[in-house]
């Protein structure tokens, strides 16, 4: 990996962001993400060898960096997630599908597709991943919040002292 990838990548976010409008404090968030899932990509592929499984790990890191910004800013994940993860979108195995098929390279455009969509498919698995480990958090916490004594009985005071005793 190139010392600027990361770079490129947060840029990258931030220009596509703009177009999502957002604005202010949002606007840097997105392309930390951004370079944050170039930063996890980059190495793993080179150290695996496999596009899909550094594109799922990536988009796992997208999906829960992207969690905890929209909790902290009161806004959708989704419009992080939706600008952070364009630098992992496999647009050139799209091209070079579309490349092989017209030369006639029917293997290799067939070869090539596959690699694509396994590359998307990581993408969703990663994120798929990350909200249900962000819901699963979240229940986790309200669950404990409805169980623990301590609310339980401010609730009973509540009701008591609304009915007047």
């Amino acid at each position: 990996m190139r010392i600027l990838d990361p770079l490129w990548a947060g840029l990258a976010t931030a220009a596509f962001a703009l177009l999502f409008n957002l604005r202010g404090k949002d606007l840097p968030l997105a392309a930390v993400g951004g370079a944050l899932g170039w930063t996890v990509a980059a190495p793993l592929q080179a150290v695996t060898g496999s596009q899909a499984v550094a594109y799922c790990a990536a988009s796992v890191v997208i999906g829960i960096w992207a969690e905890i910004i929209s909790a902290i800013q009161k806004r959708p994940a989704a419009v992080y997630i939706a600008c952070e993860i364009i630098p992992l979108v496999p647009g050139s195995g799209m091209y070079y599908t579309m490349l092989e098929y017209v030369r006639g390279n029917s293997s290799s455009s067939l070869a090539t597709a596959f690699a694509t969509l396994q590359a998307a498919g990581a993408i969703a698995m990663g994120l798929a991943l990350s909200g249900a480990v962000s819901r699963l958090l979240s229940l986790r916490s309200l669950t404990r919040r409805i169980h623990s004594p301590s609310k339980r009985l401010s609730v009973k005071k509540k009701a008591s002292t609304d009915r007047g005793e």
